[in-house]
C-alpha cells in the first residue's frame, strides 16, 4: 500500500505514515458512508414512480354515481297527459283543415308524449299557445255573457291572457339543469385528472344538480300537473338523477372524512 498523503510505499495494514506521519485508517470508512447513502437514496428512486397513490374507492364511486346522474338527467322529465296530446292532435287537425280550405296561415302544434330536458323550450312554447288559446276562449264567453246581460266589459283578445307559471317553470329549470349539468362533468373531469383528490367541484355540482331535478320532481312538475299537461308520476327519471347526485354528495363527503 501507499501513503496517499505523500506516495511513500509502506507495509499492508499501516495505520501511520513512516515518512510524513498521516493517519491513513480514518478515510477507509468513507466509502462504506457512500455506499449506504447509495442504498439508502435506492429504494426511494424506486418509490419514486407510485407517489401519487391509489386511486380513493370512494372517489370511485362518486364518479360512478356523477354518470349514472348525468345519463338519468339526459332521459325524459315530462311525460304528457294523454288528453293533453289527444286534444292537441285534434286543433292541430282543425287548424289544418281551416288553412286548407280558406288559405289561412294558421297552424297549431302538438304535443309529443314526452320531453327531454334540452326540448323543454319546444314544450313550453306549444303549451303557451295552448293556454293562451283556452284563456282567449274563456275571455270571448265571459264577453258574450257579459254583453247578453247587458254588463259592459273592455277586453282586447289581441293580447293572450294566458297563465306564464307553466313556461316560466320550463325554462328555469331548462337553464338550471344545463348549467348544473356542466359543472358535474366538469367535476367528474378534475377528479379523474387529479386521481380522485380533487372531489369539490364534483360534489359542488352534484348537489346543484340534485337540487334541481327534485325542486322539477316535486314542485315544479305539479305545476304543469295541475294544469292539465303533465301526467301524474312521469317525473321519476328526475328523482332518480337527484337520489343519484345525492348519492354522490355522500361519497365525496365520507372520503373526505376518511382522508382527513
Amino acid at each position: 500500500m501507499f501513503c496517499p498523503k505523500c506516495g511513500n510505499q509502506l507495509p499492508d495494514g499501516s495505520a501511520f505514515c513512516g515518512k510524513c506521519g498521516a493517519q491513513l485508517g480514518a478515510a477507509a470508512p468513507a466509502p462504506a458512508a457512500s455506499a449506504r447513502g447509495s442504498a439508502a437514496a435506492a429504494p426511494a428512486a424506486f418509490r419514486a414512480p407510485s407517489a401519487a397513490g391509489p386511486f380513493p374507492p370512494l372517489r370511485i364511486a362518486a364518479i360512478a354515481m356523477a354518470t349514472a346522474a348525468l345519463l338519468f338527467a339526459l332521459m325524459p322529465w315530462f311525460s304528457t297527459s294523454s288528453a293533453a296530446v289527444t286534444a292537441s292532435g285534434y286543433a292541430s287537425g282543425g287548424a289544418d283543415l281551416v288553412a286548407g280550405l280558406t288559405g289561412a296561415d294558421v297552424s297549431l302544434p302538438e304535443f309529443k308524449e314526452s320531453y327531454s330536458v334540452f326540448q323543454f323550450g319546444e314544450l313550453a312554447a306549444t303549451a303557451t299557445t295552448y293556454l293562451d288559446a283556452e284563456a282567449q276562449i274563456a275571455d270571448a264567453m265571459e264577453a258574450a255573457e257579459a254583453a247578453a246581460s247587458g254588463r259592459a266589459r273592455a277586453i282586447s283578445l289581441s293580447e293572450p291572457q294566458g297563465s306564464r307559471k307553466p313556461a316560466e317553470a320550463l325554462f328555469m329549470a331548462m337553464v338550471c339543469w344545463a348549467a348544473w349539468c356542466l359543472v358535474v362533468v366538469a367535476g367528474a373531469v378534475c377528479a379523474l385528472v387529479t386521481r380522485g383528490r380533487n372531489g369539490l367541484v364534483l360534489g359542488i355540482g352534484a348537489g346543484l344538480l340534485a337540487a334541481v331535478s327534485l325542486a322539477w320532481a316535486f314542485g315544479s312538475y305539479g305545476v304543469l300537473e295541475s294544469a292539465g299537461l303533465a301526467v301524474s308520476g312521469g317525473a321519476t327519471n328526475a328523482i332518480v338523477c337527484g337520489a343519484a347526485s345525492i348519492a354522490v354528495i355522500v361519497c365525496v363527503l365520507v372520503s373526505r372524512q376518511a382522508k382527513a
